[in-house]
């Protein structure tokens, strides 16, 4: 009788592993992300620089006038144009740019502007989602020099592009 019991002990713990998963149940893990992940044509449809010395201090591009759009290849490399608007005249400054996407991790985008415009284009490692056609981008220490006097300030960084 006590092998018996020994027997089932050990199907039921048996039975019990293996219905555990890493997943939560919901799946095979999903296929990583790779660089070519990001080829298309992505516009932004949020740039946001919130100081982190004062949440009200914020600039946000997109609101203003401005745009980014880029162009991205499997590879990485990325072309586009971002407009600027002049705060004080509300003349539109474009501006080509370039440069390559790298994945620093499956959570980590690096980007390498040929040229850097800043304070707002600026190389970086940022964290990211790409959820579809949807990419966001997320840094949370970061500087942005919010009144142009060509100091930065301490700043957390929010951009979602659609593709």
């Amino acid at each position: 009788m006590k092998p018996l019991l020994y027997v089932s002990i050990l199907l039921v713990a048996c039975g019990l592993s293996g219905c555990s998963s890493d997943d939560g149940g919901n799946g095979p893990d999903p296929d990583p992300i790779v660089i070519a992940d990001l080829a298309g044509t992505w516009d932004c449809t949020q740039f946001l620089a919130t100081s982190t010395e004062n949440p009200q201090v914020q600039f946000e591009l997109i609101s203003m006038g401005g745009a980014l759009t880029v162009a991205v290849d499997v590879h990485g490399a990325f072309t586009g144009l971002a407009s600027f608007p002049d705060p004080d005249t509300g003349q539109v400054f474009e501006v080509p740019i370039a440069g390559t996407f790298s994945l620093a991790s499956q959570t980590r985008l690096t980007i390498d502007f040929a040229q850097e415009i800043p304070p707002l284009l600026e190389d970086e490692t940022l964290d990211f989602t790409l959820n579809g056609n949807t990419m966001t981008l997320h840094n949370e220490v970061t500087t942005f020099d919010f009144d142009f006097d060509g100091v930065d300030d301490p700043a957390e960084f929010d951009a979602i592009f659609v593709r």
